[in-house]
């Protein structure tokens, strides 16, 4: 069990994954020594990992969608991992709504019909399958506050994730990732906290150069930092997907909105519709949030389903319905 400190530390990764020890301890108001013991302790459980990887927009030229994959209940844990395991996802999940997975798919248009009616449709036990743009993030996972610090404590660990860089990275004129940067994410995939010392090491580069570039590129929404964490292990065992049914014209105001509440672990505009994932302690939680959600102006319904499984989250693909620990990869 993780006592209220523990919670802390993880809270502080979600914001800040690479945060130094000494800032973590500095914002919660505890010894330098104290927080790295127990922080290094939480990474070597495997409670919480902190994941580097590129933008895939960074690579090449793909479009962001979320998939949905109906298949028969005895098809469909098949189904989910043999989605976590291509390399085009990034989160895979389960819903208990409906038989169902639901996926985060980078991809180029020249992809969407081959992995649709070729790959999917040759899966056992599938039985539809829906592909939408995902217009806009209002929020991604690395913006998720769950109430365990205060909105300053983690204003002090890092700026919020900007998460136009998800969908518009090549519209906003953002560059490619060049060879010396591409050797960079590489370490990082290896280990999302390696040290400053460590990167220059690796790139045989003097430690300022290796610093400026990593913060380039995190500022630029070229690479990401996420802490990958079952939200249970803190706390918040209901994991729920939301479709807020709004009028086009509310659309953008509710989706700040809810990007904004300490709940919503990220939120997207898909074709124009608002879809969210809610983290919560309890179902009369659950219940809270989403009577709050349909009272705001232009709102006329929430669907909930909760989600059933994890196949997937921030490109870790789980391993018998388990984040695997470090030594596992």
């Amino acid at each position: 069990m993780l006592d209220d400190l523990d919670r802390q530390i993880v809270a502080a990764l979600i914001r800040n994954g690479r945060a130094p020890w000494r800032l973590v301890a500095e914002v919660l108001g505890q010894q330098e020594r104290t927080v790295a013991r127990r922080g290094n302790r939480l990474l070597a459980s495997g409670v919480v990992r902190v994941q580097s990887f590129p933008n895939p927009a960074a690579l090449a030229p793909v479009d962001l969608y979320m998939l949905r994959v109906a298949a028969a209940p005895g098809a469909l844990r098949g189904v989910g991992a043999w989605l976590a395991d291509r390399p085009e996802t990034h989160w895979v999940s389960a819903l208990a709504g409906a038989s169902e997975c639901i996926v985060e798919l980078f991809a180029g248009q020249e992809e969407i019909g081959p992995l649709l009616y070729r790959d999917l449709a040759a899966l056992e036990g599938v039985r539809d399958v829906s592909l939408e743009p995902i217009f806009e993030y209002y929020r991604t996972v690395s913006g998720w506050r769950p109430d365990l610090l205060t909105r300053e404590q983690y204003d002090a660990l890092s700026p919020s994730e900007l998460p136009q860089y998800v969908t518009l990275y090549e519209d906003l004129g953002m560059p490619r990732l060049d060879e010396p940067n591409q050797a960079l994410v590489n370490l990082l995939r290896t280990n999302g906290r390696a040290t400053i010392e460590e990167l220059a090491a690796g790139l045989s580069v003097s430690k300022a150069t290796a610093s400026r570039r990593l913060e380039a590129l995190i500022a630029s929404g070229g690479v990401y930092v996420r802490a990958v964490l079952d939200p249970s292990s803190i706390g918040y065992p209901f994991e729920a997907f939301l479709t807020v049914h709004t009028s086009a014209a509310s659309l953008d105001q509710t989706g700040a909105y809810v990007a904004d509440l300490p709940s919503t672990r990220w939120a997207a505009n898909v074709s124009g519709r608002l879809l969210v994932q809610s983290a919560v302690r309890s179902v009369v939680e659950l219940r809270s949030v989403v009577e709050d959600i349909e009272a705001q102006p232009g709102v006329t319904g929430v669907d909930v389903s909760l989600y059933a499984e994890i196949f997937k989250r921030s490109t870790v693909a789980y391993v018998d319905g388990r984040l695997p620990s470090l030594d596992a990869d």
